[in-house]
């Protein structure tokens, strides 16, 4: 009899640490409206502001007469289904809504690990001309989303993309901002944003330690007080300045550019935890590359909130495992081929250990990886 009460004990409390563990919240809103510029003193400065947008289901659909692996026209992530594998830990952003199923079950390359979710497609737009990019990117916790510095240090001129994704232990990285502006980077505040307008200038994105993630469009005259935001939703990790933004609250932002196609990066925003990243291969045979109002069609096609354009061009590079997979433009030394050429920052993501570094790629261990 005492055996079988206290099988029934045991049995209570795994319910009830099961159930406990278990949920998702919804997330909380900031009604904050904007406030004007004011020049920043002592590091101090003061820039355009929207209110940071939150959901998002993880729905992604690509455009009409794109195909992709399989010969699909369109391509729905799954919607996430939710539960922790692990009790929470400090740096935590997505654990209630991190997905516990392969999200590159179709990917053409895919890393799968309980912290960090990579699926990228590569997509053949016909209708366009132009071939493109699509990463998916999951992550638990925020250490998991780190800036890099060619050669490690700030202003240390570039250095050649796989070098550098290597020794940052980029799972997933892709081309920066050229650290016009402002950089924070991995929590530490560096550079202060710039005020100029012109257009590589004109977008800010802030990366918030609890994952979620705010769009500054300076072509709109919106801005935001540093020193306020620094405080939200437990400070800002990442902070970087270029543009435009193509996508915000969902919506396209009027005046961009309909006629000039280029390689390109995009950075994109679903929820907290959830980033689209794409690489736009232009200036080839292939590939034509896409316009600012392409851009902000794609990534809202795709089921972002917010995104901006990175630093593109010759510079636009998507790295998997250590190895470009992409094609940049410009003429490699032989002539014969495309190479691209050294960047100066990288947005990647990576494992990490118990100080919150980034974890050696010799050592990481996923349930799956493939496509390297």
């Amino acid at each position: 009899m005492r055996r079988y009460i206290g099988k029934l004990i045991c049995i209570g409390l795994g319910m009830l640490l099961l159930f406990g563990a278990v949920g998702c919240r919804p997330e909380d809103t900031d009604s904050e409206g904007i406030v004007e510029v004011i020049p920043g003193m002592e590091g101090e400065d003061t820039i355009t502001a929207v209110l940071d947008p939150s959901g998002g289901n993880g729905q992604q659909t690509l455009p009409s007469g794109s195909t992709a692996q399989g010969g699909t026209e369109t391509r729905s992530t799954p919607q996430a289904t939710f539960g922790p594998t692990r009790p929470p830990i400090e740096g935590d952003v997505s654990t209630d809504r991190f997905p516990n199923y392969d999200t590159g079950a179709d990917a053409d390359w895919s890393y799968q690990s309980d912290e960090l979710r990579v699926a990228i497609h590569k997509v053949e737009d016909e209708d366009l001309s132009v071939v493109y990019y699509v990463a998916d990117v999951w992550i638990r916790n925020i250490n998991s989303f780190r800036m890099g510095f060619g050669h490690g240090e700030f202003n240390s001129g570039r250095e050649d993309p796989e070098e550098f994704a290597r020794r940052e232990h980029a799972i997933f990285g892709v081309s920066g901002t050229m650290n016009s502006g402002l950089v924070i980077h991995n929590g530490e505040k560096i550079k202060n944003a710039e005020s100029s307008d012109i257009a590589f200038r004109s977008g800010i994105v802030l990366i918030y330690r609890d994952g979620s993630v705010k769009t500054i469009n300076r072509a709109k005259n919106q801005s935001f007080n540093y020193n306020n935001e620094k405080k939200k939703n437990g400070g800002i990790w990442q902070g970087f300045q270029f543009g435009p933004v193509v996508l915000q609250d969902g919506k396209i932002p009027s005046g961009l550019k309909k006629n000039e196609r280029h390689p390109r990066i995009i950075f994109g925003y679903c929820e907290p935890g959830h980033y689209v990243l794409v690489a736009v291969d232009g200036r080839t045979k292939t590939s034509i590359g896409m316009t600012e109002q392409e851009m902000g069609e794609l990534m809202q096609s795709l089921g972002c909130k917010d995104a901006m354009n990175l630093d593109g061009g010759t510079s636009a590079v998507m790295l998997f495992m250590g190895k470009t997979i992409n094609i940049p433009s410009g003429k490699d030394v032989d002539g014969d081929g495309v190479a691209g050429r050294n960047i100066v920052d990288l947005l990647a993501f990576a494992e990490y250990d118990a100080d919150g570094s980034a974890q050696d790629l010799s050592l990481v261990k996923p349930d799956k990886v493939y496509g390297e």
